[in-house]
C-alpha cells in the first residue's frame, strides 16, 4: 500500500515539475513559434506575424532544442519534401513565380531560392550522401506580407501590395 501511495505522490510531483501547454498559453498568452510533427521523425516549425498568421516556415528533420549535435547533417527526401511544401503552401497560395536561382557552396551543398507573388523558398540540399539521390537538410518557406519580421542577412524581398 505504501508502494502505491508513494508512486502516486512521486507521479503527481512529477508532472507538476513542467508547466502545460495550457499553463504557459493562460500565463503569456499566444506563442510566436510553434513547432508540428508533418511526417514521422520531420517538423515544421512556424514563426508567427503579430496578426497570429504564419511568417516563416522551417521544415526539417526532428532535433532536439537543447543539445544539438552539430557534426551531423541529417536529410530527408527531396520528394517528401515537395509534398510537405504542397501541403503547407500549395502552388494557387504561392502566386505566380517571379525569380529562380541555384547556387553550389561545396561539392556537396546547393541550395535553390524559388520567388513567387507571395512568398520565398529557400531549399537547402545534398546530392552527395546517397548516389543519384538528392535530399534536402532544411527548407525555409518565408511569406511576403508586411506584418512579418524581415530575415536578416537576405536580400530585400518586396511584400506583396496590399490591395
Amino acid at each position: 500500500m505504501r508502494t502505491i501511495s508513494g508512486f502516486l505522490i512521486f507521479a503527481a510531483l512529477r508532472s507538476a515539475l513542467a508547466p502545460s501547454s495550457p499553463e504557459l498559453h493562460n500565463r503569456y498568452g499566444l506563442s510566436d513559434v510553434e513547432r508540428f510533427t508533418v511526417r514521422p521523425g520531420i517538423t515544421a516549425t512556424v514563426q508567427y506575424g503579430a496578426d497570429h498568421l504564419a511568417c516563416q516556415i522551417k521544415i526539417e528533420l526532428y532535433r532536439s532544442i537543447i543539445g544539438q549535435d552539430a557534426q551531423v547533417s541529417p536529410l530527408i527526401s527531396s520528394q517528401e519534401v515537395s509534398e510537405i511544401l504542397e501541403e503547407i503552401v500549395p502552388a494557387w497560395m504561392r502566386g505566380k513565380e517571379i525569380s529562380k536561382a541555384s547556387f553550389q557552396s561545396s561539392a556537396c551543398g546547393v541550395g535553390t531560392v524559388n520567388e513567387f507573388e507571395n512568398v520565398v523558398i529557400f531549399r537547402a540540399m545534398s546530392p552527395c550522401r546517397t548516389p543519384n539521390v538528392v535530399q534536402d537538410s532544411s527548407s525555409q518557406i518565408i511569406f511576403k506580407r508586411d506584418i512579418c519580421p524581415k530575415v536578416a542577412g537576405l536580400p530585400h524581398i518586396e511584400p506583396r501590395p496590399s490591395n
